[in-house]
């Protein structure tokens, strides 16, 4: 299968990203190295937009529908606006504006628990709990139809490789 099959107009041809290697590096790259990247690349994108696709049907955004995940873990216990920062690794701003929407679409709700007012907690109205434990179980699906061509030694491979790749970060990272 060529690399690029897969969608053509996402990644580049890897002819003419080896020119541009060659032609600012001066080196000869590893063909399977740039031919892994740009699959993992065009993977990600057809990924992250299909998720998309399908979280939009609900009216929801990754970050909303993470947020939802997030507070039905926690259940029964709400969550801060800072914990939920913290889990997701964004700023309490960020987190703000994501539970102003939920909370404006009738799916959490704010409490205060603490003497100190400016402390408020998250949790989950009953029409967000609805609303997640609708959607996990479709993802869910979803991912297990994904995968469903690779056998389950083959999963647990990929997601050792994986996990090599993800140690290989700080190079990608430095200068």
């Amino acid at each position: 299968m060529a690399l690029c099959s897969i969608n053509p107009f996402r990644v580049p041809k890897f002819a003419w990203l080896q020119r541009i290697a060659e032609r600012y590096c001066g080196v000869e790259h590893d063909r399977a190295s740039m031919e892994a990247y740009l699959l993992l690349m065009s993977l990600a994108l057809e990924l992250r937009e299909i998720g998309n696709a399908n979280l939009a049907k609900l009216g929801l955004g990754e970050g909303r529908c993470t947020v939802l995940a997030l507070l039905l873990e926690s259940q029964p216990e709400p969550l801060s606006h800072s914990r939920l920062a913290e889990l997701l690794l964004v700023t309490k701003g960020s987190i703000t504006g994501l539970v102003d929407g939920l909370e404006r679409d009738g799916l959490v709700k704010r409490e205060d628990r603490s003497e100190d007012r400016r402390l408020r907690y998250i949790s989950l109205t009953p029409a967000g709990q609805e609303l997640v434990e609708r959607l996990m179980p479709d993802k869910f699906r979803r991912i297990a139809g994904l995968l469903a061509g690779l056998t389950q030694p083959e999963r647990e491979t990929l997601v050792s490789l994986l996990l090599k790749v993800q140690d290989g970060l700080p190079a990608y990272r430095s200068d």
